[in-house]
């Protein structure tokens, strides 16, 4: 391919790549895009560095610092990717290539040879396409090759466009190598997925076992996960991965325990790219829980980014429900449980549920699967009890132990609480400054907490336990107790009190968030129950 210069032509082949749906639900790569080519159109091509492009397209302040925030090499490597991918099929023929050189920012418009050979878009793919084909911009490469980048070097020289352009082709197919193997290696190093039946070996994935019978009354699967079955800490099995199609499945990366997750060994592997589920059920009304756990975005985390990272699209019997969907920003929090639940779910006339997860940024993403049968209109109540194990009460209730918990302690106290039927529900505490982030449907529910004093004025802290403890509680952002002290509505420490509050709504994000903010000394709480009621 040869160098060509003539703003017209080049202008022309902006304006195909920008018509060409190519940032289609990417609004920041095609700002970039725009960015660097409206520099080279006005001749300011020496100002198409990473630092102006940071503050004048991606929105960062002047405090951008591009040895912490690689965002701009990122967004660089995605937008040469999708480049390479529209020249090998929509543009294959246009007259002019724009590429964006490996290591450099500033846009270059190549013309194609007389002579057969394989366009230069091809020669830098850094994926078989069978990959390809299933991960879409797969971020955990791409941010390995981005790192890889060197410091933008000079502009080729006008005088050996050729021999320079395919030294970076070559280079940039070895850059991606090294670094896939690198990843592999690192992924595959003992210890680095305990419980985890097999590694990422496995691409554009289609689940080749019987789908015609439907699943059991109860379905649980964590997606990616192809080893034995395992039972989490509230005694549910989950299974095998199952019933897929597309995607690349992985343990993911290595991070502290999920906050708010029901045991340490649940979500240990996902499901990334673009991929389908198709989900034998028996006829009936259900319940859906999806798990999302961001781990690879976010501080801290090995892609960096922050919210609007990574954003996708959720489908369910074709229908989107999840529109704009970005697990970090919905979580507040990478590394943090996100639960989001929908209510009266059916298969559809093949009598399948039928899941659908679409990239608009980086790869879509999937941890676990739930599926429950429920009645019409509502969902199962969500019991909780402060303890490590589960409880079940005298009318034969299941409560859950304690989980979708962020800050403050757990403590098991075996004082007798004197005056309830139900005395195992008190036996354990979470105190602190804390909340709880709990999962529901859209609907009205009533909220029951449940207290009691087990320590101020007990064997335990035996003087006056009279305003030793003062704390607020909070729902969604409104008051429902404040100035609250257990011991003095309970009528004495040892003794229980329970409050309830009617037709509570999830937020936005399908979340009843309650938070127990300390006034004096430590808020506590030991059960919850939320029952939807209409």
């Amino acid at each position: 391919m040869n160098v060509v210069t003539g703003s017209e032509l080049e202008r022309n082949e902006v304006e195909s790549v920008l018509q060409s749906g190519l940032f289609d639900r990417a609004a920041r790569l095609e700002r970039f895009f725009r960015y660097i080519c409206e520099q080279h159109f006005a001749g300011r091509a020496d100002h198409i560095k990473e630092y102006s492009i940071a503050l004048e397209a991606l929105g960062r302040t002047e405090a951008f610092d591009p040895k912490k925030d690689s965002i701009v090499r990122v967004e660089a490597h995605r937008l040469r990717r999708r480049l390479e991918r529209y020249y090998q099929a929509e543009g294959a023929s246009h007259a002019l290539h724009l590429v964006i050189p490996n290591g450099q920012y500033r846009p270059l418009f190549l013309t194609q040879e007389t002579a057969p050979g394989v366009p230069a878009a091809s020669a830098a793919s850094d994926l078989p396409a069978s990959v390809e084909a299933a991960i879409v911009e797969p971020s955990i490469f791409e941010r390995s090759v981005a790192e890889t980048s060197a410091a933008e070097p000079a502009a080729p020289a006008s005088s050996k466009p050729i021999r320079n352009w395919k030294l970076y082709l070559l280079l940039s197919a070895a850059a991606v190598t090294l670094a896939v193997v690198a990843i592999a290696e690192r992924l595959l190093a003992p210890g680095a997925s305990p419980k985890v039946g097999t590694l990422p070996a496995r691409t554009n994935e289609i689940w080749t076992g019987p789908a015609t019978e439907p699943v059991s009354a109860e379905c649980r699967l964590l997606a990616g996960y192809h080893g034995p079955p395992i039972v989490d800490r509230q005694g549910h099995t989950w299974g095998a991965d199952a019933y897929y199609r597309g995607g690349i499945s992985s343990p993911i990366p290595a991070v502290p325990l999920i906050e708010g997750g029901p045991d340490p060994h649940f979500l240990k592997s996902r499901r990334a790219g673009r991929f389908s589920y198709d989900i034998p059920l028996r006829p009936g009304t259900y319940e859906l829980h999806l798990y999302f756990a961001e781990t690879e975005f976010g501080n801290g985390n090995p892609g960096g980014g922050a919210e609007s990272t990574r954003i996708f699209q959720v489908l369910i019997n074709d229908a989107a429900r999840l529109d704009g969907f970005d697990p970090l920003g919905e979580a507040g929090a990478p590394n943090r449980l996100l639960e989001r639940v929908f209510k009266d779910i059916s298969p559809g006339a093949d009598g399948k549920l039928h899941l659908r997860f679409a990239p608009s940024t980086e790869a879509a993403f999937l941890n676990a699967i739930e599926i429950l049968p429920s009645a019409p209109g509502r969902i199962h109540p969500v019991r909780i009890v402060a303890q490590a194990d589960p409880v079940t009460d005298s009318d034969g209730r299941l409560w859950a132990a304690d989980e979708y918990f962020s800050g403050g302690s757990s403590v098991l106290r075996r004082n007798m609480v004197v005056n309830p039927s139900e005395r195992a529900l008190y036996q354990g505490e979470r105190f602190g400054n804390f909340s709880y982030r709990i999962p529901l449907a859209p609907g009205k529910y009533r909220l029951t907490l449940h207290f009691a004093e087990t320590f101020f004025g007990t064997f335990a802290f035996q003087e006056n336990p009279l305003d030793r403890r003062i704390f607020n509680v909070f729902v969604n952002g409104t008051v429902l107790l404040r100035n609250f002290q257990v011991v003095k509505e309970a009528g004495g420490p040892n003794r229980s009190v329970t409050r309830v509050f009617e037709n509570l709504e999830p937020n936005a994000q399908g979340m009843l968030r309650l938070e127990f903010i300390p006034v004096k000394n430590y808020a506590e709480v030991n059960a919850i129950e939320v029952v939807e009621t209409g």
